[in-house]
């Protein structure tokens, strides 16, 4: 079975392969029975795109018409209008899909789409109360058996983008309490990912989705004033920490490390600042000792060979620079100074990177 690699990744193989046949490390016959274990996926990712795009085009196109006869129609002709179109642009796909599975994956996409707008106009049509976001949670649990057949991953994408919307309405509708169904969610869809490979742009995503939850979690149940608020800003910091070392596969380390790095930077720097722990159990001015244990921290990172924690450390050095001097030196200095300041670390940071420390992608 050939193993499928994108065209850059064949020319990168097939120059080093050239480069051994000259060398006479190989011969010729070897080197073209290697490459005809590969073949490019370029091309069908490209048509894909199409597809999408114009599935994507079309779907818009049919629900806009629809909803420009809609006051025209009756419940029931509604009602059957937005059945009918589910059932019969998915049975399409299924009739096809052994022939033409490109076509057949598009149908399916304009089926979801169908499927999303099939049950907001419905709960319109009925008025069935209930909260708005609800919708966004049954049409991604309605897709998600359909990408896990498929193994779709823009699909699975698409999925927890629509539970992101769902959780954010906590936070608008300003509730005092969590989306409990997320605990059964979150883990069925990082089992998912084993199906598709691990996907890390899936990954990355369902990651996001978590740690959104996390802060539900963290500040669902805290009042701001309490204080305890501050251990709600702690538990985001440590999670950051903790996805540093979670034991994953190498080519999702980048991922969890990036994000890891960047959590734990904006809510470490978040908590530098005295306001936070002003009503602490520790008092206000605990946020001296967790800056110089947090800068300990930061440089032990640096350390390993993260340039991005090099940019934490040009913030955080930035923060206390302003806090500082913004009273009693003139604004136009703080600001050239502060500028400098930034162009050193910026200096630096292309120093190590020629060094070879890692890069914000590899982190």
């Amino acid at each position: 079975m050939k193993r499928t690699i994108k065209k850059s990744e064949y020319q990168w193989l097939k120059k080093e392969l050239d480069f051994f046949e000259k060398e006479g490390s190989i011969q010729a016959a070897q080197k073209e029975e290697l490459l005809g274990h590969y073949k490019i996926t370029g091309d069908s990712n490209f048509i894909r795109i199409l597809l999408t795009v114009g599935a994507f085009l079309i779907g818009i196109g049919m629900l806009s018409f629809i909803a420009s006869n809609w006051m025209y129609m009756s419940k029931t002709v509604k009602f059957l209008l937005i059945i009918i179109s589910v059932i019969g642009v998915n049975g399409v796909g299924l009739k096809i899909e052994n022939h033409n599975p490109k076509m057949a994956r598009t149908l399916f996409y304009i089926g979801f789409l169908f499927y999303g707008a099939g049950i907001f106009l419905i709960g319109q049509m009925f008025n069935l109360g209930g909260s708005f976001r609800n919708a966004f949670l049954v049409w991604a649990l309605g897709g998600l058996p359909i990408a896990y057949v498929l193994k779709d991953k823009l699909l699975l994408i698409f999925i927890t983008a629509l539970l992101f919307i769902y959780q954010m309405n906590y936070v608008f509708d300003g509730e005092t309490s969590l989306p409990y169904i997320m605990l059964v969610i979150l883990p069925i869809m990082y089992l998912i990912s084993k199906h598709i490979h691990y996907s890390v742009p899936y990954i990355f995503f369902m990651n996001i989705l978590t740690i959104q939850f996390a802060i539900l979690l963290a500040f669902t149940f805290i009042d701001y004033d309490s204080p305890i608020a501050v251990l709600a800003i702690l538990f985001i910091f440590l999670i950051g920490i903790a996805m540093l070392f979670i034991p994953v596969r190498e080519k999702l380390k980048g991922i969890f490390e990036i994000q890891g790095h960047l959590i734990h930077g904006v809510s470490g720097i978040i908590l530098t600042f005295g306001y936070f722990w002003r009503n602490s159990l520790f008092g206000e001015s605990f946020y001296i000792v967790f800056s110089l244990a947090y800068l300990v921290l930061v440089l032990f990172f640096i350390k390993r060979g993260s340039l991005l924690n090099i940019m934490i450390l040009c913030t955080l050095i930035l923060r206390f620079y302003i806090d500082l001097s913004y009273d009693f030196l003139p604004k136009s200095l703080v600001f050239v100074i502060g500028g400098a300041i930034f162009i050193g670390f910026g200096i630096y940071i292309d120093k190590q990177r020629k060094k070879g420390g890692k890069s914000f992608a590899e982190e």
